[in-house]
């Protein structure tokens, strides 16, 4: 059986299911464990979750996973570490909107500093998540509901 701790981390990271249908489930090695793009992207975060320090940095970690996963794992690292430094980069608006605050880079420079809704009333930060302009990552479509609707 696996480590409570890891038990929990993967749960937050929604890959405990596929992790047990592994052959040999937690312990099964990496190497041995074929697994699509989104499941290694919730093994990674998985992996962060039980490791996590004073400070969290994802990279784009949502990239790989469909809209409504990508919530429930925003959801877990805003309820799971919310006595900690979350630092998300991340090419979605959603995601965006989720954060206390967003630092918008514009060739690595920082242009603002400002909660999304703020900065959503530039049209330069809204246009970053229009299909025209889809950052490393994104799916096709994904940024167009939100131009044309609420941040």
């Amino acid at each position: 059986p696996p480590d409570a701790r890891l038990a929990e981390a993967a749960r937050a990271a929604r890959a405990d299911g596929f992790i047990r249908r592994l052959p040999g489930g937690y312990d099964t090695p990496l190497a041995d464990a074929p697994m699509s793009g989104g499941e290694l992207q919730r093994m990674g975060l998985a992996r962060a979750f039980a490791h996590a320090g004073r400070v969290l940095i994802l990279d784009d970690a949502t990239s790989s996973l469909d809209t409504v996963t990508e919530m429930e794992i925003t959801d877990a690292v805003l309820t799971r570490f919310a006595g900690i430094t979350r630092l998300i980069i991340a090419h979605r608006a959603s995601t965006a909107a989720r954060a206390d605050l967003v630092a918008w880079l514009d060739g690595g420079r920082l242009r603002a500093l400002a909660p999304h809704t703020t900065l959503w009333r530039n049209p330069d930060y809204r246009a970053v998540f229009t299909t025209e302009n889809p950052g490393p990552g994104s799916e096709a479509g994904e940024g167009s509901e939100h131009v044309a609707g609420t941040p």
